[in-house]
């Protein structure tokens, strides 16, 4: 039997020992508002799940997630051994990791196989390192793949040439991953997103349709988690979840009798549809995570001029919503050529004006594949190209008007507000329920 690995590499940021991050959670959840969100969330890799979904019967596949594997005693090597054929999948900040075991296995016999949205923005540079490169979404070119592969003729790289039929995807193998080690399982339902925001790299790699798979596929796919892995928190991984009213409507209405517990990425319109609120909550959604992006209507309009118009309603929309019983977490991030050092107190007034449930801010990123990468490449802005620093955590290229320590400065600053011991008392109090939903899953706010 042909014996088949999917791996996650391990991202930069996390800890070589794996499940010491699990290990220190447990005995930091008290004061889990002062840990970054990444830290306490456990997802498995939906894309190669997905990927598995097209192999034949006759292949073993073995699902290894670098991040949480029981090493007991054994290197992360050992976990590599005895494949024939290798997929690899990850962010930027896992390419270099994936590289490396790549030139391993590579060395070994084994033949290798790159995607995701590092290799898809840059296949040839991915190319150096494997067999083949599979770049855009994967699952029209699998089958392609998996027949090149037993004719011993790997092609080189395999590319999208449109998005995938939705419709006739397959249900991703959610049977191949310890459920002990995920407290989010991933869901899609939907792909594409009507905004073109400079910082994204999502339109320059993938298909940028907005696509559906059917409500029968998305409740299989429910079902199979329910009855493989238990009672898990679902992580809606669409880019934009509710631009279509009547299919979400129509979602929300077949989500309620599951009685789970939900977060979904959607946009601020969301807010301008009644019924759609009642139903969210009557679904179980937990919290609604929009990409506002900044509170100042100069960058807004040099990101998407549909969220500069929306600013101005911003506090009305947020409270619209998690007077529903819904929180709001507000997606920011800073770093754009219009942000200056007052940038960081502004952001603060905005955030406790408007009362945000929580938040997350990242270190603007140049992301292969975006229209932002090409742009400071072109004029000699990048400071790094370290793919181990493309975390959204870390200043990799040379800001307008301010010094890289003072955005990393500025964005401590930021949250060192948010969780000033008086503005966490008056969120625990205020959204009491929704944060015990979320410890229910060990997912601390």
């Amino acid at each position: 039997m042909t014996k088949v690995g999917l791996i996650s590499p391990r991202g930069a940021e996390k800890n070589s020992r794996n499940l010491l991050l699990q290990k220190v959670y447990e005995r930091i959840k008290a004061l889990a508002a002062f840990v970054e969100v990444d830290d306490i969330e456990f997802v498995p890799n939906l894309g190669l799940l997905q990927v598995a979904a097209y192999f034949p019967e006759k292949y073993r596949l073995s699902y290894i997630d670098e991040n949480y594997l029981e090493l007991n005693g054994k290197p992360p090597e050992h976990y590599w051994a005895d494949f024939d054929l290798v997929l690899l999948s990850g962010f930027n900040h896992q390419a270099k990791r994936a590289y490396r075991i790549a030139q391993a296995l590579r060395a070994k016999g084994v033949k290798t196989v790159m995607g995701g949205l590092h290799a898809s923005a840059l296949p040839q540079e991915a190319g150096r390192f494997v067999d083949a490169v599979v770049a855009g979404e994967a699952e029209e070119l699998i089958p392609q793949l998996i027949e090149d592969f037993e004719r011993g003729k790997l092609q080189p790289i395999y590319r999208a040439q449109r998005g995938a039929d939705l419709t006739r995807v397959l249900p991703p193998r959610y049977d191949l991953i310890n459920p002990d080690f995920y407290n989010k399982i991933a869901v899609y339902a939907t792909r594409g997103c009507p905004h073109d925001c400079s910082f994204c790299c999502l339109k320059g790699i993938y298909a940028p349709e907005y696509r559906k798979k059917t409500l029968p596929q998305i409740t299989r796919e429910l079902d199979m988690i329910k009855n493989l892995l238990g009672e898990k928190f679902i992580t809606f991984a669409d880019e934009n979840l509710l631009v279509d009213r009547t299919f979400s409507k129509d979602l929300l209405r077949a989500l309620i009798p599951y009685g789970i517990n939900y977060e979904c990425y959607c946009d601020a319109g969301v807010a301008e549809d009644e019924e759609l609120l009642d139903l969210l909550k009557a679904s179980g959604c937990v919290e609604l995570l929009i990409g506002f992006e900044s509170a100042d209507e100069k960058v807004l309009r040099q990101i998407d001029p549909w969220k500069a118009e929306k600013l101005k309603d911003y506090p009305r929309i947020i409270e619209k919503i998690q007077s529903r019983g819904i929180g709001v977490v507000g997606l920011f991030v800073l770093g754009f050529d219009q942000d200056t050092p007052k940038t960081f107190a502004q952001l603060s007034d905005f955030i406790e004006r408007t009362g945000l449930f929580d938040v997350d801010i990242s270190i603007l990123t140049p992301i292969p594949g975006s229209r932002l990468y090409a742009e400071l490449e072109k004029s000699g802005r990048l400071l790094s190209q370290d793919w181990n620093r493309y975390t959204w955590h870390n200043v990799n290229f040379q800001p307008l008007n301010l010094a890289p320590r003072e955005l990393i400065r500025g964005k401590f600053q930021v949250y060192q507000r948010f969780y000033r011991e008086k503005a966490i008392a008056e969120r625990a109090s205020r959204f009491r329920e929704l944060y015990e939903r979320l410890h229910h899953h060990g997912l601390a706010r």
